[in-house]
């Protein structure tokens, strides 16, 4: 939340000398304004201990009286394990006097400051409405202000940058994008400017949705512009090295998109304290699976959701779900890709792309059809989209010509001509990657995997290995009895049916017993409850 490295350098005293001086003398108008000025670098790591201390000495009748102050203060309670209880009562403090529109007196520029603040800690708590009514409160603020207020507050490329990345895991893009973008016009042109936060939130987004040319154009940017290394390699650059990454897998190479990451985790707060920890676990894995490696992907991608605690319950396992679902197929196992989507996948056009991918593999090519037909009025991402045409048009290459198939096609070649993507296709089964790659090659679009080491990252997947509907209902069975005649009274139907079914769920999971087949079926995911 907090990055001082982002903060430009001013020729004047710094912020913790003066909040210093104006403390010393009881100024509390004093003490607010040097903490506006230096928001960001009294709560950096350089300051935080000194004005920590500083802001514990002003007295909580001028807290109350000064709202900026008390915010600042919450903040730096907070990043202490054990006041964070007491950073709370400063936060309610600060909000309330923001939130009260009686209160004509709080600065506008305070009020801003305060709401975007709150929207950062609603955020890191995990409240996320709470966080994105916060920050278009924010937003609304910041529109309103005067030339004279903006132009007062050195510090709004940031608080910008706060407010998109707020939108952002809001899974609101488009705000997160013109926050970012109002955060980046706001930015000086020269070093040393305090944008970089606003711009790496733009290369992260357009790169993380694949809209690549958008991604590109700012990372070139990134790496030219009025930046220095200690920006890119710290909080604020997080999402430059994650687009960096992305644009590294497009095109294959796992080498330049490990060392991206490395270089992210060895210089920042990394997975283990970062908040966007879920996207570099989610980057991580996907590294694996290019690499060749994705049962690595899955054990790293599981030991850090365990690692986190809880932090990784639903929300953090919502976000990992599809690229635990792709690791899994990798693993050629689309029994436990399915559970996953079940269990854990809350976005329907997600979820519905994923299933199509897996009823693929076991080419069953009348429910890929009707997954993808369910999302054809959806408005998708440019990955998402060219995901859905290529499994669209590796499903029609499978049957029968189509006068529909010549379309798609071309739909599928324009997207990956115009998005410059290419792990939609690696997303195929091998030999669907053959034939879809032919048939665009006929379409004019063969230039479309000339320029990398296009490979499928997926197995074929043999369809026989699949467990079916019944014999997932026995296997649940099995996990609270071994009685056959249990299982059947259970699921009505005949003990030698069960047998059956046991002895052919036994066979595609490669055990012999029970014990063993219990196992498998947790280690695959097989066992996801029913909704």
């Amino acid at each position: 939340m907090n990055d001082a490295t982002d903060a430009p350098s001013v020729g004047r005293i710094s912020p913790l000398h003066a909040l210093e001086q104006a403390i010393e003398a009881a100024d509390w108008p004093a003490a607010t304004s040097a903490v506006r000025d230096g928001w960001f670098v009294l709560a950096g790591p350089d300051a935080a201990d000194a004005a920590r201390e500083l802001l514990d000495r002003v007295p909580p009748s001028a807290l109350r009286g000064e709202p900026l102050l008390a915010m600042e203060f919450g903040i730096l309670l907070n990043q202490t394990r054990f006041h964070r209880l007491r950073a709370l009562r400063y936060f309610i403090m600060a909000v309330r006097a923001a939130r009260s529109g009686r209160n004509t007196e709080l600065n506008p520029v305070d009020r801003l400051m305060i709401r975007s603040s709150e929207s950062a800690a609603f955020r890191l708590l995990g409240r996320t409405n709470l966080s994105v009514n916060a920050a278009r409160a924010a937003m609304e603020l910041a529109h309103a202000l005067s030339d004279d207020d903006r132009a007062s507050i050195t510090e709004l490329p940031r608080i910008f940058a706060v407010l998109g990345v707020s939108f952002h895991h809001g899974g609101l893009t488009s705000e997160a994008l013109h926050a970012a973008a109002l955060g980046l016009a706001e930015a000086p042109t020269t070093a040393p400017s305090n944008g970089m936060g606003a711009l790496a939130l733009l290369c992260g987004i357009h790169a993380l949705r694949g809209d690549l040319a958008h991604a590109r154009e700012h990372l070139e940017y990134a790496r030219t512009g009025p930046w220095s290394d200690t920006q890119r390699n710290s909080y604020s650059g997080v999402f430059y090295r994650l687009a960096e990454a992305a644009i590294a897998l497009e095109g294959f190479d796992a080498q330049t998109a490990r060392s991206q990451l490395d270089r992210l985790l060895a210089t920042t707060t990394g997975r283990h304290a970062n908040e966007h920890w879920t996207t570099i676990v989610e980057t991580q894995a996907l590294t694996a699976l290019v690499e060749g490696h994705p049962g690595r992907g899955l054990a790293e991608l599981d030991e850090m959701v365990e690692f986190r605690g809880a932090e990784g319950s639903h929300r953090a396992r919502a976000r990992l779900a599809r690229i635990r679902s792709l690791l899994q197929l990798a693993l050629g196992n689309p029994d436990g890709a399915a559970g996953v989507l079940k269990r854990d996948v809350p976005d329907e056009a997600t979820a519905r792309i994923e299933r199509a991918r897996i009823a693929l593999s076991l080419g069953q090519t009348g429910t890929a059809l009707t997954e993808l037909r369910a999302i054809a009025a959806e408005h998708l991402s440019t990955r998402q989209s060219a995901e859905a045409a290529a499994i669209d048009a590796a499903v029609l290459l499978r049957i029968s010509p189509t006068p529909r198939r010549a379309g798609v096609v071309q739909r599928l070649g324009a997207l990956l001509d115009r998005s410059q993507l290419r792990l939609p296709l690696a997303l195929l089964p091998p030999s669907d990657l053959e034939r879809v790659l032919e048939a665009l090659g006929e379409a004019g679009f063969a230039h479309v995997a000339s320029d990398s080491s296009l490979r499928s990252l997926l197995p074929d997947v043999e369809p026989g290995g699949m467990l079916s509907r019944r014999e997932l209902a026995v296997l649940a069975q099995l996990v609270h009895t071994a009685s056959i005649s249990e299982i059947a009274a259970a699921l009505v139907v005949s003990s030698n049916t069960v047998k059956s079914q046991v002895r052919s769920i036994y066979r595609k999971l490669g055990v012999s017993n029970r014990e063993d087949a219990i196992a498998v079926a947790l280690e695959r995911h097989l066992l996801a409850p029913s909704e």
